[in-house]
């Protein structure tokens, strides 16, 4: 419920700020997830009032890097094997278009 759809307007000025564009935050977003070997997590924090992309294996998050985590995506293979096998980038490209209820990561912002 309440995934995809547009990102709100506060959110994505922020994201293009940091990124340039939505499109080249969700590109640097997969790369990110793709890279990680094995299980992990991709994330979406803010960092002194920057937004960041990274990842972590295992069960490890931003927090202990001082990080605020707004955004992650599990990539534990037992979230996306069974409909995706071994095609991550099309896991992360659909949950980044699908999935996400982007106004409650824009409220993550505060």
């Amino acid at each position: 419920p309440n995934g995809g759809g547009n990102i709100p307007s506060n959110l994505e000025k922020n994201i293009n700020l940091n990124f340039g564009s939505v499109e080249i935050f969700k590109k640097e977003f997969i790369k990110t997830g793709v890279s990680q070997f094995g299980s992990g997590w991709v994330w979406l924090s803010i960092k002194e009032e920057k937004l960041l992309i990274s990842k972590t294996p295992n069960a490890v998050n931003p927090l202990i890097s001082g990080m605020k985590p707004i955004l992650g995506c599990d990539l534990w293979e037992h979230s996306y094997y069974i409909d995706y096998r071994n095609r991550r980038p099309e896991y992360l490209n659909a949950f980044l278009d699908k999935l996400i209820n982007w106004e409650f990561v824009a409220s993550q912002l505060d």
